[in-house]
């Protein structure tokens, strides 16, 4: 928002454009908005001196760090603008953690005594320890 505010109140915004260039279209001569960023994004990597790294690594960074904080991969998918389950397939292995846990909370419960009601309605206390 901080960065919005400040293109906003820029006194050489352009009204129209949120994302305005300040270099003119080659079509039109006219300022207009950020096409293309690759020329940009070549200019930030060289002043970063970053020698690697693809606009698309961000994107993908992007979705496993959605999967490892458990976001399912429906969300994924629609945050990444994927038309096929297929596409957000690969981020399945970052989301073990949660699988874990629910292992552990589910050994967990099982590991302290609790009553059951079996199909005579007599009450049977389970104590299963863990190993």
């Amino acid at each position: 928002m901080e960065i919005l505010k400040r293109r906003y109140s820029d006194v050489k915004r352009n009204d129209v454009w949120v994302f305005y260039s300040d270099r003119r279209s080659r079509k039109t001569g006219e300022f207009s908005h950020m096409g293309n960023p690759k020329e940009a994004w070549k200019r930030l990597l060289k002043r970063a001196e970053i020698t690697d790294l693809r606009i698309h690594d961000l994107r993908r960074t992007a979705g496993s760090y959605m999967a490892i904080q458990g976001v399912s991969p429906t969300i994924i998918g629609k945050a990444l603008g994927h038309k096929s389950q297929a596409a957000t397939a690969m981020y399945a292995r970052l989301t073990q953690d949660p699988v874990r846990q629910a292992m552990i909370n589910a050994q967990a419960a099982l590991a302290t005594p609790s009553k059951v009601l079996n199909s005579d309605d007599k009450i049977v206390v389970l104590n299963i320890q863990s190993a």
